[in-house]
């Protein structure tokens, strides 16, 4: 599906356009980011049930694509069925990653002993149906990050994105090390976040991908609003202008990053 390869356009890598937020206008947001050039969207599951919806948004709409997967936050009633599930769901071909998995110790939505095995559970099915991971870390990267290096070190393909990046400078530097991909967002263009800026300068081009993460962190200067993915460009000016770059070459850039990551899409 790579025919839009020569031409610029952008791609939304983290969109929850399953969600209720989205269920009366989901084709007029969908439409509205085609008119921004935004011509492929990643939908993420949070549990079994939005996995089912972003796969049944997937079939509908050729821009769209999805991952499976149970948020740290909805495992707490995780078990095998759940897997199972999900395996099923990844067979399906507009299916690119396992995601969104993870930790969250900022919320006490789910004890962390069931959130760990959650994750695992979730990396093993990773692992073995060979898709990458879309990972959510909330003040947890001291534990996440052992986790996911000897994951990585089980097996060289076992890779993903740690989405809405916001750890330091030398966090980033060392995921991307690894081979590990870092998602940039809306908060990116937040004046408050100084640390990101940082990681904007020195992130090594080759692992940056862009998303919204919609409907949450909406871009300046629509902060507060809903976040919709046709803002991708807003992030994008960001990005390149902190890099010194043009939003052409990033364009190129980060669709290259995303094809190399999730497939052709």
């Amino acid at each position: 599906m790579r025919e839009l390869n020569n031409t610029d356009y952008w791609i939304d890598t983290h969109c929850h356009l399953n969600l209720p937020d989205f269920l009366p206008d989901q084709a007029a947001v969908i439409d509205r980011a085609r008119q921004a050039n935004v011509r492929r969207i990643i939908v993420p599951g949070i549990d079994p049930e939005s996995s089912e919806t972003a796969k049944k948004m997937a079939e509908a709409y050729p821009a769209v694509f999805f991952a499976v997967g149970v948020h740290p936050n909805e495992s707490a009633d995780w078990d095998d069925s759940r897997l199972k599930d999900l395996k099923i769901l990844a067979t399906h071909p507009k299916c690119v990653a396992v995601g969104e998995i993870g930790l969250d110790f900022y919320r006490e939505f789910c004890p962390p002993p069931q959130q760990l095995r959650s994750l695992h559970a979730q990396l093993e099915l990773a692992e073995e149906i060979g898709k990458p991971v879309i990972l959510h870390c909330r003040q947890a990267f001291e534990v996440l990050w052992p986790i996911l290096q000897d994951w990585h070190r089980h097996h060289s393909k076992n890779i993903g994105v740690l989405h809405a990046f916001e750890e330091s400078p030398e966090a980033a530097a060392e995921v991307t090390a690894q081979g590990f991909y870092v998602g940039i967002g809306g908060a990116y263009t937040y004046k408050k976040k100084k640390q990101l800026s940082e990681v904007l300068k020195t992130v090594s081009s080759d692992k940056i991908l862009l998303e919204t993460d919609s409907p949450y962190l909406t871009p300046t200067p629509y902060r507060g609003q809903r976040n919709e993915p046709m803002y991708i460009p807003l992030i994008a000016e960001k990005v390149a202008s902190t890099r010194n770059i043009s939003t052409e070459a990033l364009s190129e850039i980060v669709r290259e990053n995303t094809f190399r990551l999730f497939g052709n899409l």
